[in-house]
């Protein structure tokens, strides 16, 4: 959380930065780099994908062996706010319950700092969740219910979208800690990898996404399997020489293989175009109560649905 010093009790215009920029950007995703992030979008922007290109043997003339191919897909943002109230004496009261435990404490020195800190880590939660689950319901791909976000359309609605997509395995039930043919875990891992477009192929920027639940699934199998919970631990991390990586916010019963530049997520923190405000109404209307607004964008797209690959639960 960046250092803030609040000297009046309304913050707002450029000043916010410091704030919604860390707000957003410290969601586990964006600030791990499982994805790839525009932080200076305004409403929209084109994503170009190029292709083609081929080498050949040199001679005398120029003759084309082919062509580029340049097409591209659009990311928007959505509008997004946050409207907050809460009475100064709770948090003056609960702000000094943490400060009283002393160097174990890790709270701002300022109680309106406390605030800002607690409504970013919450801001965080909510992008972070959307950017993998909104509108997507991991039991059936459907928009709405199993944990589904509503602010945005995530990486995975938008794969879902597609009419076709290319590379995609889907399965009925939950996911099991097993090699059950249906429903396990190992078989799941190894349905994906064997469906893996041959761009991704041996690849190191290939990533395996799957959610911390699931991750758990696949280390309960290994324990078992191997008989050796600590080496079990190493394995984990990899299937098939593929590095796995759990986002928090990804979804359950959804496994993902693809390139971390070939998934984006937008926002326009360091534009013009947000705003962050503290306003006490103590010095306006008299009530003891503090107001946080912010307002801001965001939005998801995916480059090349082709170069993905998905195993996902479809009922």
């Amino acid at each position: 959380m960046a250092d803030m010093s609040f000297t009046v009790s309304n913050y707002a215009g450029t000043a916010a930065v410091p704030f919604v920029a860390p707000a957003i950007l410290s969601a586990d995703t964006i600030a791990n780099g499982y994805c790839s992030v525009l932080d200076n979008v305004r409403y929209k922007t084109n994503l170009r994908k190029v292709s083609g290109g081929t080498v050949e043997a040199r001679t005398c003339d120029f003759a084309t062996n082919g062509s580029l191919d340049i097409s591209d897909v659009q990311l928007t943002l959505t509008e997004l706010q946050v409207n907050e109230e809460i009475c100064n004496h709770e948090l003056a009261q609960t702000w000094a319950a943490e400060q009283m435990r002393g160097n174990y404490a890790g709270v701002p020195g300022d109680y309106e700092q406390y605030l800002a800190q607690y409504v970013a880590s919450r801001v965080a939660e909510d992008i972070e969740k959307n950017i993998w689950r909104g509108n997507y319901n991991h039991t059936d791909g459907s928009t709405s219910g199993g944990g589904a976000g509503t602010l945005f359309g995530s990486i995975m609605s938008r794969y879902v979208a597609e009419a076709t997509p290319s590379h995609e395995t889907l399965v009925a039930g939950a996911f099991t800690a097993d090699d059950n043919a249906s429903t396990g875990i190992a078989t799941h891992l190894a349905d994906l990898v064997a469906d893996l477009p041959s761009a991704l192929v041996g690849e190191d920027s290939t990533k395996i996404y799957m959610s911390r639940k699931t991750f758990q699934l696949y280390f309960q199998f290994l324990a078992a399997d191997q008989n050796n919970p600590v080496l079990a631990t190493q394995m984990a991390k990899f299937y098939l020489g593929y590095e796995i990586i759990t986002p928090a916010g990804f979804p359950n019963d959804t496994l993902l293989a693809s390139r971390v530049d070939n998934l984006y997520f937008g926002t326009n923190v360091l534009t013009d175009h947000v705003e962050a405000r503290f306003i006490d109404l103590r010095n306006t209307t008299g009530a003891d109560l503090t107001r946080i607004l912010m307002m801001f964008d965001g939005g998801t797209q995916i480059v090349d649905e082709a170069s993905m690959a998905c195993v996902r639960r479809s009922a």
